[in-house]
């Protein structure tokens, strides 16, 4: 049986007030993929730090490495490859187990191996879609059943701004980011009746380990970019956090630019 959640998880009418820099996630529970670094990393210390019980999905055998020592309290780590059904509905069954109930997911797993179009072989291809795409495709499939028994839920995806740029050494992670804010506006129609919402992040150059960028790489990039500056983990973890507070309650099939005005997303 589904445990009741709190009263705040009723809709939010004109008369309420309503914190939405630091949305109140006290008695939320949530799951976050790829969540061992980087954004996922930062999104569940943001999460946690608002008072949400967050699992945190990071590959089986990646160890403490990963940055899965760094979680704060409210946090516990679920292994599990998004690529592989089993391996994720056994994700869903334990942090359910743990938690009791979902309130929100964030599909952040992702991968980007460069490689130019006409040397993009199908194994990376293969392995680029089915963990940013299919990936999310299948979290949310599990997400979905249980948010639909509630009649509430928020699931979040995070995207890029290649879906709407294109890439020159990344047409397989476009593809595949191009995929996702389609597939959020697709899940934000058919489950908005469950009292479901379903929206996108879509982060432009973000500070966190990428292959040829230091420092000094990032401090060019941001010269390129309306704010001065690429983005933080943090930054993004921001725009989730709205989106899955109640402030952010009336806003479904959305796609929010966190890219520092570099991409006027529509």
């Amino acid at each position: 049986m589904i445990p009741e959640g709190p009263a705040s998880r009723r809709p939010v009418g004109p008369t309420d007030l309503v914190n939405p820099v630091a949305p109140d996630l006290t008695g939320r529970t949530a799951l976050v993929t790829g969540g061992g670094s980087g954004i996922g990393l930062a999104v569940a210390r943001t999460l946690a730090g608002l008072g949400a019980r967050v699992a945190v999905n990071r590959l089986p055998g990646a160890g403490t490495g990963s940055g899965a020592e760094e979680l704060p309290a409210g946090c516990f780590s679920v292994e599990a490859d998004v690529r592989d059904r089993g391996q994720v509905a056994a994700m869903f069954a334990e942090a359910r187990h743990r938690l009791g109930r979902l309130d929100i997911l964030v599909n952040n797993a992702g991968v980007f191996p460069r490689a130019k179009f006409l040397e993009l072989d199908e194994e990376t291809w293969d392995h680029v879609l089915d963990t940013n795409l299919k990936g999310a495709f299948l979290c949310a499939q599990e997400a979905a059943a249980l948010m639909m028994a509630q009649r509430s839920g928020r699931i979040v995806n995070v995207a890029s701004s290649a879906a709407f740029t294109g890439s020159p050494k990344g047409a397989h992670y476009a593809a595949s980011k191009g995929g996702l804010v389609a597939l959020g506006k697709s899940l934000a129609r058919a489950f908005a009746e469950y009292g479901i919402t379903v929206n996108t992040v879509a982060p432009g150059v973000t500070r966190t380990g990428q292959p040829g960028l230091d420092d000094e790489g990032f401090a060019a990039k941001g010269k390129e970019i309306p704010l001065g500056r690429v983005a933080s983990p943090q930054d993004v973890a921001y725009a989730v956090a709205y989106l899955v507070g109640d402030a952010g309650s009336y806003l479904t099939g959305q796609t929010i630019g966190v890219n520092g005005g570099a991409v006027m997303v529509p």
